[in-house]
């Protein structure tokens, strides 16, 4: 027969080691499926069940409906006041309005009106009131302009306006005078006056003005004198 090997401590010691080691890994094994199915059990419960309690939902909810009744009430309140405010400012205009278009020695009979809750714009005074305004802002607007063209006009021109508009007038006067006498002569000629004692009792004279002719006179001496000339070229010529 053989003779069985005897094991030292150490290597025994060793073997016993190994042989727990691989045990437990054994049981390890077979308990990690079983927590992993009740880890997966136990999720799905809690994603069933709600995680809030249903008291503090309902108290939010009343706070959220208070707080937006609060909210309504304060907005209810500003928007009045805002409108009674715009009432007030309305009506203080209207006021003043009226004030303004009385006649100041004439006193008011009875209680001031005061348009209280009315439109300014659906008094019977607004429209005219309105149209005086827009006619006096076209007036001024008007005025600006002349008053920009007579500064331009004033600017441009080195002596005064009516300084200027004598000198013109005496220009054309003393023009029209030149013509009378060139027209008044030319008949003169042809007539057969002697114009050299006409001229010298014309310059020699008192200057009166009674010798110059008017514009109708100059008009009835030129047709006169056209005619004297055709006369004159339908005569025969005198033959020695």
């Amino acid at each position: 027969m053989a003779k069985r090997r005897t094991l030292s401590p150490a290597r025994h010691t060793r073997r016993m080691t190994t042989a727990h080691a691989a045990a437990t890994v054994t049981d390890n094994a077979e308990e990690t499926p079983s927590t992993e199915s009740q880890q997966v059990l136990a999720l799905g419960s809690l994603l069933k069940e709600p995680k809030t309690d249903n008291q503090e939902v309902q108290h939010f909810r009343r706070e959220i409906v208070a707080d937006r009744k609060r909210m309504e009430a304060l907005l209810d309140q500003r928007a009045q006041q805002a409108q009674e405010a715009e009432t007030r400012r309305r009506s203080e205009l209207a006021s003043t309005i009226r004030e303004a278009l009385t006649t100041p020695n004439r006193n008011i009979e009875g209680e001031a009106p005061t348009f209280y809750g009315t439109i300014i714009a659906e008094h019977l005074s607004y429209v005219p009131v309105a149209n005086v305004l827009a006619s006096s802002s076209a007036l001024l607007q008007e005025y600006e302009r002349l008053d920009k063209v007579s500064t331009d006009m004033r600017d441009e021109q080195a002596g005064p306006v009516t300084e200027t508009w004598h000198q013109e007038l005496q220009e054309a006067e003393r023009q029209l005078q030149m013509g009378a006498r060139v027209a008044l002569r030319n008949v003169q000629k042809v007539l057969g006056v002697n114009v050299e004692s006409i001229e010298r009792i014309d310059t020699g004279g008192e200057g009166d003005g009674q010798d110059e002719l008017n514009y109708e006179l100059h008009k009835s001496l030129r047709y006169a004198e056209r005619g004297v000339r055709r006369m004159v070229k339908g005569l025969p010529d005198d033959e020695d």
